[in-house]
């Protein structure tokens, strides 16, 4: 039945002149048809129909106004219930649609996709301008549709309507151990971008910092307790009470510490100079000719992470992942023309992968200075990347700094370099420095 044909049997339908056959079938109309509904609802209202009234002699064929109301009060209840589905399902439908564009809007690409982009500028931001602290990324692009995914201690959701939001796990090693300190929350819409730095406790324990040569004038003994800075302040740093609380702590515990040099030396030159000391390196200060600035030479402050420190981890997941391999490409003549053949080589964790790793980095961050700027902790005036990448380019890699973990005792023996001073120490944890034989996490 269509409409058409309902307007002309609606008044021998409200006058109960129809067959039971035929009033089944404008009822079934009515469940689906709006426009009838509010028809047959304007007519009862408008009063514009008679009912008439029961005739007692011939009621089986009228159709009372009880009845009418019955009929039109069930048929707007379906007709309600329908187009409540009709919606849900719609609603669902926007979803399923919305998540795979958001998907699309957020992948597509792989490396060079938006959400890739966004975790490679938080990782490596977070591992150069934080002192032994990671942020350990997938080790390849995640195609997220519909499903939360995690990875670790991480995880990340694509959601409709270009909504991408991630909790990505913040790391520090002390001794041989990686612990937890909080997580960075990077909510995505569209092409705007938004942080969040959760803390464990709240906070983050900024003990850790240096001193870059340039800062030092003069040295007044062999254990470098007083420093002359250049504007002739005389500036004292006590410590010996960092070394006396090495010295108090309990054998069976591991610390983290840094410490700053007298003057640069190279990666492999630090290895060398700690290499009898049964400690780790964890995180190197990188001379990247900002520190020699009068912002930092003139005044007595330390560099801290967003205050004038940068530098790199030793090792991270990250390094595998952007320079884990290295591409060589060697040409062969045949038939034909020139044929290209690409291989790739592992690198080794050497000075030159090091440098190699650092600049690529810095490259990439260039690449999305934008984007970093939105993540940067600090002030994004600060970060001046392609002045770091130009000093380092030319220079090379100077390390004025380093933090290393261990044993607290074997910490505790760093005060005999003369080239060591002004010793910070960070967290304390009970002794693990050994290789446990089974370890693993449940979630």
């Amino acid at each position: 039945m269509n409409c058409k044909e309902f307007e002309q049997l609606k008044n021998n339908y409200l006058n109960g002149k129809l067959t039971a056959e035929e009033e089944k079938t404008i009822e079934e109309h009515l469940e689906i048809c709006t426009n009838c509904q509010e028809s047959l609802n304007k007519s009862l209202e408008d009063d514009k129909i008679q009912i008439p009234k029961i005739d007692t002699h011939n009621s089986e064929n009228i159709l009372d106004e009880k009845k009418q109301k019955k009929i039109l009060r069930r048929a707007k209840y379906k007709n309600r219930f329908s187009i409540t589905v009709f919606l849900l399902l719609l609603f669902i439908l926007f979803n399923i649609a919305g998540s795979f564009l958001s998907s699309f809007y957020f992948n597509v690409g792989g490396e060079q996709g938006r959400l890739f982009k966004a975790q490679q500028t938080a990782a490596l931001l977070t591992e150069f301008t934080f002192p032994n602290v990671n942020m350990p990324l997938t080790f390849r692009p995640m195609n997220i549709h519909f499903s939360r995914a995690g990875f670790g201690h991480s995880s990340v959701e694509i959601k409709p309507y270009f909504v991408a939001q991630g909790e990505y796990a913040l790391e520090k090693r002390i001794g041989k151990k990686t612990y937890i300190i909080g997580h960075l929350n990077i909510n995505q819409l569209l092409s705007g971008i938004a942080t969040e730095w959760n803390w464990k406790d709240d906070s983050y324990q900024n003990y850790l910092h240096f001193y870059h040569p340039s800062q030092i004038t003069s040295q007044n003994n062999s254990q470098l307790d007083n420093l002359k800075l250049s504007n002739t302040k005389q500036v004292v740093y006590d410590s010996d009470e960092i070394w006396n609380a090495l010295d108090i702590l309990p054998e069976g515990t591991v610390a983290e510490m840094s410490v700053s040099f007298l003057q640069t030396y190279t990666i492999e030159e630090v290895k060398m100079l700690l290499e009898d000391y049964d400690l780790d390196i964890t995180w190197y200060a990188i001379s990247t000719g900002i520190e020699s600035q009068s912002r930092y030479k003139d005044h007595p402050e330390p560099l801290t992470a967003f205050r004038g420190a940068w530098g790199m981890p030793d090792y991270s997941r990250n390094m595998m992942i952007i320079g884990g391999e290295k591409k060589i490409v060697s040409q062969t003549n045949h038939i034909g023309g020139v044929e290209e053949v690409v291989e790739t080589k592992p690198l080794t964790l050497n000075d030159e992968f090091r440098e190699e790793y650092f600049l690529s980095s810095l490259e990439t961050l260039i690449e999305n200075e934008d984007l970093a700027k939105k993540i940067y902790r600090g002030n994004p005036n600060d970060l001046r990347l392609t002045e770091k990448y130009d000093y380092v380019k030319e220079n090379g890699i100077e390390v004025y700094g380093v933090v290393v973990t261990g044993p607290t005792k074997e910490l505790l023996k760093l005060r005999d370099l003369d080239t060591v001073h002004s010793p910070a120490l960070g967290e304390v944890e009970l002794w693990n420095w050994f290789n446990r034989g089974f370890e693993g996490n449940l979630y």
